[in-house]
């Protein structure tokens, strides 16, 4: 019977080792209060009207995988059909981890307060209709994905046949990516008045109107603004969501001709206290310059803290960047629970937002050429939040290959905010705030966004499901050190990108510092000892604020702590490793400080300098206005938007005399290259040295994934005796079969 006992303990030991495995895994990736800083941590509400467990959670979730959508009608909250808004907001009010809703770069009135002014403000663009007067297009295109799979090839169109009025000659499609349609594109497109699509008269008092055939269907462009030089074509339908916590699908040919002029599309979202948006939200809108002949492309993903905003042209206007000869491209995306509530499982598995985007990129590849773009440079840009999706699409293996440079300004994939580390606890207070929840079914979109209003719901990790496509398996921290990466990024923070965080803080919560320095780490730090974590903690005060009281009056340094903490840190953290992987990058801070800065003003000019979200105003229009020649501000979008667009087509910024360097891999801190970009831009060296060798060095020694991976942790511990004692009782009882 000897050897019955030695397979009975050898299999409890395994049991045991292999669920404590699985616990230290939970804890690697869970957030703890116990490593969480008030000082930093996102706020939620805690006025639960249905207490719900993680359990029913789950069972709900596997017993119902649909969830009923009873608001998808393009109404408002008084179930009238909305007309187009009046978005006129610049600003970006918004804490990342406040959970309110009070702002956004996205949509929002001028004042930064997040409400929304749904008047009927239709503008009046001075165009007639401008009838093509060209018949149809007898062409035809095929797909050539999959939309189900990350293939890109498949069989792709014929795309033979020839527009009998447009003059196009319509070549194959091969669907095998390599020809100037994207994958399984419709077919090369040669226009003799090298423009592109069909181009009506140019009669007078008619306007010229463009149409290009895609995969979505037949669609038509105007002019923007009455710019002749810039062909706008607005809410282009990329996408179709069949489950609305699941991945979409490319959208189906339509029969009849988009003709838009006017951004109305936006996804569910509150502005205020009011619900607006529908959800069929996916569409994108591009400009392009009229003579765009393989043209580089920039996709602008909306700013708006994960729960508001949209792809919206009022906000980032074309003007500056288009006639540059960028094509650039306007998406929306999910927002709130609808693309970013995780259970981990079928019913929502999680980063539905970032696989709208990466859907979108994957239309842009099949499209863009017949707009006159390069579907072979495509670059993503973002600030905020919106930089950090844009770094996770650089990083995903569902989007990395669409992407041939990343743009982003004061957001990482490394900042403790852009990452739920217990997505499932989030999921729980959405829950507890829908009154009489049972299953997924029964909650509609508009219940579902208003129960999630103070609760941040971010990007997460997927499990290992069957039959569905992951975005992200691993953190962004793995996929930084475990994969090549060949792109070029940009990578930067505005001087006081912090200034947000201050605001949300009372003259109470500011003293806490004092009592208790350790509530000034981020929540993504972990310690052995109370005492380390104290410590690190009176290192970070003792950095900004040396032995004196920390005060509310202390605007500067409060928000330079918050800045480096929460942006410029984790910028610096993520440039590194990407050197370290191939990637080439950039580094530059944004200062500069003029009428422009509509962020800064917006939240009252609380200290004199950039603040994030003031960029936007020098790279983008608002409400179409563009400056006259001469001001301070007029030379810095000059200098923007040529480094800018620059970096776009070759991957080397420039403007003028700036010779930018790039940051080098074997280079010590204090020695790297960065670009100051004030009224005169200056190369300088040495980051903020010997304020963010403070954050290198406590995230080299505590972050939660380094810190827990090495076996600090109590149950690692455990783990190891208990392997031990494994392999002591079974050579003890099995010395005999040697």
């Amino acid at each position: 019977m000897r050897w019955q006992t030695t397979i009975w303990i050898s299999a409890a030991l395994v049991v045991t080792s292999s669920a404590l495995h699985l616990t230290i895994e939970h804890d690697l990736l869970g957030d703890h209060s116990s490593t969480s800083s008030p000082g930093l941590q996102q706020s939620t509400r805690h006025d639960a009207v249905h207490v719900v467990s993680q359990e029913q959670l789950a069972r709900a979730s596997n017993e119902n995988p649909s969830l009923n959508m009873p608001n998808a009608l393009d109404t408002n909250a008084n179930g009238h059909r909305e007309s187009r808004s009046n978005e006129n907001g610049g600003s970006a009010n918004v804490n990342p981890d406040s959970g309110n809703n009070s702002g956004g770069n996205g949509d929002g009135d001028p004042e930064g307060n997040g409400n929304e002014n749904d008047g009927n403000s239709n503008e009046n663009d001075g165009n007639g209709n401008g009838n093509d007067g060209n018949g149809s297009d007898d062409n035809t295109s095929g797909n050539g994905n999959d939309p189900e799979t990350e293939d890109n090839g498949g069989n792709g169109g014929n795309g033979n046949g020839s527009d009998n009025n447009s003059g196009e000659n319509d070549g194959d499609g091969d669907g095998n990516g390599s020809d100037n349609n994207g994958v399984g594109g419709a077919g090369n497109e040669n226009d003799d008045d090298n423009e592109v699509g069909d181009e009506g008269s140019d009669n007078e008092g008619i306007e010229q109107v463009y149409e290009v055939e895609t995969t979505s269907g037949r669609v038509r462009g105007h002019h923007w603004r009455e710019n002749k030089n810039i062909i706008g074509y607005i809410d282009i339908k990329y996408g179709t969501i069949n489950n609305p916590l699941q991945a979409s699908v490319l959208a189906d040919s339509s029969e009849t001709i988009h003709d838009e002029k006017d951004h109305n599309k936006r996804c569910p979202q509150l502005q205020g206290d009011q619900y607006v948006g529908n959800i069929d939200c996916l569409t994108l809108s591009i400009f392009r310059p009229s003579d765009a002949s393989n043209a580089a492309v920039l996709v602008h993903i909306h700013e708006g803290n994960f729960i508001n905003g949209s792809g919206n042209p009022e906000i980032y206007g074309p003007e500056y960047l288009v006639p540059k000869g960028i094509i650039l491209v306007l998406p929306n995306y999910r927002l709130g629970p609808l693309g970013f509530l995780c259970l981990q499982n079928e019913t929502a598995p999680g980063n539905a937002a970032l696989k709208d985007l990466s859907l979108a990129l994957r239309w842009l590849k099949q499209n863009i050429a017949k707009f006159g773009g390069n579907h072979d440079n495509i670059a993503v840009s973002g600030d905020g939040t919106a930089g950090a999706l844009a770094g996770y699409l650089a990083l995903s293996p569902m989007s990395r290959n669409n992407i041939s440079k990343v743009i982003t300004e004061s957001g990482s994939v490394l900042s403790y905010w852009a990452i739920d580390r217990n997505p499932i606890n989030s999921a729980t207070n959405v829950v507890r705030n829908i009154n009489g929840f049972q299953t997924w079914q029964n909650v509609g979109a508009e219940q579902l966004v208003r129960a999630a209003r103070d609760i941040v719901l971010r990007p997460c990790l997927e499990r290992n499901i069957d039959n569905t496509s992951h975005f992200m398996e691993f953190t962004p921290s793995a996929m930084l050190r475990n994969q090549e990466i060949k792109i070029s990024f940009m990578i930067g923070s505005a001087q006081y990108a912090g200034v947000h965080e201050f605001l949300n803080h009372t003259r109470d919560s500011i003293h806490q510092f004092n009592v208790n320095s350790s509530l000034m780490l981020p929540q993504d730090l972990h310690f052995k000892t109370s005492e380390e974590r104290t410590r690190a903690g009176n290192r970070v005060r003792a950095a900004y604020f040396g032995d004196t009281a920390i005060g509310i009056c202390d605007v500067e340094n409060l928000t330079l702590y918050f800045t480096d903490a929460a942006y410029l840190g984790p910028g610096i953290r993520t440039a590194r490793p990407l050197v370290d992987s191939g990637a080439t990058v950039y580094l530059y801070e944004f200062a500069f400080v003029g009428s422009l800065n509509r962020e800064l003003e917006a939240i009252h000019r609380p200290l004199d300098g950039a603040v994030r979200g003031d960029i936007i105003g020098y790279l983008f229009t608002q409400d179409g206005k563009v400056l006259s020649e001469g001001s301070k501000e007029i030379g810095m979008i000059n200098t923007l938007t040529e480094l800018w667009t620059t970096f776009i087509k070759t991957g080397t910024p420039s403007a003028g005399n700036i010779e930018w360097k790039k940051l080098e891999k074997e280079v010590e801190p204090g020695e790297e290259q960065w670009l100051s970009i004030e009224t005169e831009p200056s190369l300088k060296k040495g980051l903020h040295v010997e304020r963010l060798n403070v954050w290198s060095d406590i995230y080299d020694a505590h972050f939660i994934e380094k810190s827990r991976a090495i076996g600090t942790s109590a149950s690692v511990y455990t783990l190891i005796v208990l392997q031990i004692v494994f392999f002591i009782t079974f050579f003890k009882h099995a010395w005999h079969f040697f």
